[in-house]
């Protein structure tokens, strides 16, 4: 699989790590779902957006991970919709980790798929070429 793709594999990942340490331990505190939660994600991801536009060092690291405390953000903007209590907050970041876990578990069926499309479109061009020759 195409580096390029790879890297977004565990970009999305790490954003969805990174939503669930910033959900979980709210929950945890005993913080229900209100509506200033989402204002304090939203001043996070202010700030890594600035941190990655600015650094010139750390920048490749910082590119997607602004996108964590938006994605705790919506998701704490759904519980409030749904009246969460800090343990289903929690429980909401806690589901939230499993999607980045499991995002990184299908990397080799993502590879395989990959594989099998782009062999097929390999064979269907030598099939067009030959049919065109």
């Amino acid at each position: 699989m195409d580096e390029k793709y790879e890297r977004g594999i565990l970009r999305i990942s790490a954003v969805f790590l990174l939503a669930a340490v910033l959900l979980i331990p709210v929950g945890y505190a005993g913080i229900a779902a209100s509506p200033i939660l989402p204002v304090g994600f939203a001043v996070l991801a202010g700030g890594l957006y600035v941190a990655w536009q600015r650094s010139e060092e750390y920048g490749v690291y910082l590119s997607g991970l602004w996108l964590g405390p938006v994605v705790a953000a919506i998701v704490a903007i759904a519980g409030f919709v749904i009246g969460a209590s800090a343990g289903e907050l929690q429980a909401l970041g806690g589901i939230v980790g499993l999607v980045g876990v499991f995002n990184l578990i299908l990397r080799p069926v993502y590879r395989a798929v990959h594989y099998v499309v782009a062999g097929a479109v390999q064979i269907g061009r030598e099939i067009q070429e030959e049919r065109s020759s």
